[in-house]
């Protein structure tokens, strides 16, 4: 495995900014990821499935993982006794998401605390987590094949929060509620940027949450809820909705696999049963993320409130924890498209980073304290319809083909507007980071004008502002510059023989880079079998294109690659026991 690396380089002059290399066109020129980063990873994933053996007898179960891992073309990893048995082949494998599949026995708050979070971050030598991971579970294997198994990826459009801190602006739609004024409550409308104030609100929620929930909003033409925010007082099978007192309100509870709002004053419990799939999220909830019994919230809420992401401290949560707001920031504060489990995974390298350089105004002490239960590699990301709220910076990743197999890479961001890209608040702005399309070896910062970066093989992050520092300006730009190496790959790249010499002569494709369809060409220096394959960064075929007998001569193929993700493939031409492979890329 290779190893991080950690480096901190303070401010430099400009004069050490690389340009563009002169061959960078010959060599495909620059590439860039803008805007959307979720979109723009390299799929298919490198997925882990880690289960338990005793769990991976259960036919049931057993049919769960392996699901996983037909969906994926993922490796399974089975444990006996403890987690870190097989440590060791997963850390070789260099997994970018891994699905912990567990029955909710296993998935107790100790295992997330004391066995997950350790050993995602103990997959290489640094402090930083090294894969997306998520807990596939529920009350049973059907529940929790459910959280895996719609066709698609999930649109985040519609919010509705049992709290007023739900960030209504970044949404298309949604309506916040006050858990402490009784009546009060905020509607965001697709049509504009701003919220409307509302004092008519029933004075316990309790039904009226539940109903939205079940049916839909009716303002929104009862479109379904998506998102679902609670804060407050909560527990394992618990949430109040009045704070800091319960006063005349009543409660979310769940038991015996079902949610269910319980009004004040001991009127009938109403049940949640909803079928639109939505993330729940435990934002300020004390230890609702907890799987105590299969009364617990996340397998209730799995079962009957449709979760296919749910999000929630197995701790106490509390006014220095910082997990659950920095995963809203790469949700939508400071990004926008990354995927809930990417932005849950990016809010807890920002948070290790804070505790590692004492960033001012951080106490966190819930490194280890949240859980994500859901398929991680699951595509729930902000949808962009209507008027919304853009994030406080615009994030921009170029990579620049070089020779001797190094690419310079430069991650920068123009700030929207007035701000201050770090650590805020707990639930406030955090600090310029992104995940990396590839995996990078032999990182070397080139030149950057942020405080502090962090630059791993997977992610990077720009420390540029702390409290007590003036605000960026509108327009404003901090970056970094770095070169690096791709990870070795299931396929390598082959130099083309001479046309003169060679059974088979393997020509760059037109265009590269592509979206979506490119011409593969080729030429035979006589009849053969011919065999054109297209392959991922894992070495996976993802296509074939060619497999029979052709004539001598000059051969051109199309490859439309609009069902696969954005990022590098590889393309490999066979005839009469030659092969020749090149590199393309897709940017969608």
């Amino acid at each position: 495995m290779m190893r991080k690396r950690l480096v901190l380089y303070l401010l430099v002059p400009v004069l050490l900014l690389c340009t563009a290399p002169a061959h960078a066109q010959e060599l495909g020129g620059a590439h860039s990821w803008n805007g959307n980063p979720a979109m723009d990873r390299v799929e298919p994933f490198a997925y882990a499935v880690v289960i338990k053996e005793s769990n991976y007898n259960r036919p049931n179960w057993k049919a769960v993982a392996d699901a996983l891992v037909a969906k994926y073309s993922a490796q399974l990893f089975i444990w006996s006794v403890a987690l870190d048995e097989v440590l060791a082949d997963v850390a070789a494998y260099q997994p970018t998401h891994i699905a912990f599949v567990c029955k909710i026995f296993v998935a107790s708050p100790s295992f997330v605390s004391n066995s997950i979070w350790p050993f995602t971050r103990a997959l290489d030598d640094d402090p930083y987590c090294d894969a997306i991971w998520g807990i596939v579970t529920g009350y049973d294997a059907d529940d929790a094949m459910g959280l895996f198994s719609d066709p698609a990826g999930v649109e985040i459009k519609t919010v509705l929060g049992g709290t007023a801190s739900c960030d209504l602006a970044y949404y298309t739609q949604g309506i916040g509620t006050s858990e402490g004024t009784h009546g009060l409550y905020y509607v965001k409308s697709p049509e504009s940027l701003t919220t409307t104030t509302h004092t008519d609100g029933p004075t316990d929620r309790t039904e009226w949450l539940v109903t939205m929930i079940n049916e839909g909003i009716d303002i929104f033409n009862y479109d379904p809820v998506d998102i679902f925010y609670t804060s407050g007082h909560g527990g394992h099978d618990v949430w109040q909705l009045h704070y800091p007192t319960t006063d005349l309100e009543g409660y979310f509870r769940s038991s015996d696999v079902q949610v269910y709002g319980d009004p004040h004053g001991g009127l009938p419990n109403i049940n949640i049963n909803s079928s639109n799939p939505k993330i729940y999220f435990g934002l300020g909830n004390c230890n609702i993320g907890q799987i105590l019994s299969s009364s617990s919230m996340p397998p209730s809420w799995i079962r009957t409130g449709a979760a296919r992401q749910y999000t929630g401290y197995v701790i106490p949560e509390g006014s220095t924890s910082c997990q659950h707001g920095a995963t809203k920031a790469y949700f939508y504060r400071v990004a926008r498209g990354y995927t809930w489990a990417e932005a849950f995974f990016l809010g807890n390298q920002a948070l290790q980073f804070d505790i590692i350089n004492g960033t001012p105004g951080t106490n966190p002490p819930d490194l280890n304290g949240s859980a994500l239960y859901g398929d991680p590699a699951m595509q729930m990301t902000m949808s962009n319809d209507g008027v919304f709220q853009q994030p406080l910076f615009e994030s921009e990743l170029t990579i620049v083909s070089g020779r001797a197999e190094r690419d310079t890479v430069t991650f920068r961001i123009t700030m929207n507007r007035e701000g201050n890209p770090g650590f805020t608040s707990k639930w406030g702005e955090r600090h310029p980071a992104t995940i990396l399309p590839f995996r990078a070896e032999e990182v070397e910062i080139i030149y950057t004008d942020a405080m502090t970066t962090v630059v791993e093989d997977d992610f990077a992050l720009m420390y540029v502002w702390h409290q007590g520092q003036p605000s960026l300006a509108e327009g404003e730009t901090r970056e970094v510059v770095f070169t690096c190496k791709f990870a070795t790959t299931g396929v390598e790249e082959e130099t083309a023989p001479r046309p003169s010499t060679a059974d088979v002569v393997l020509h760059q494709n037109h265009p590269n880079p592509f979206n979506p369809v490119t011409s593969i060409s080729y030429s035979l220096a006589q009849a053969g079998r011919v065999s054109l394959q297209i392959y991922n960064l894992r070495g996976q075929l993802v296509e074939t294109l060619v497999d029979e007998d052709e004539r001598a001569g000059s051969h051109s193929v199309a490859w439309d690659a609009g069902a696969a993700s954005s990022g590098l493939y590889f393309y490999r031409v066979t005839v009469n026991g030659s092969s020749v492979t090149r590199k393309c890329l897709l940017l969608k």
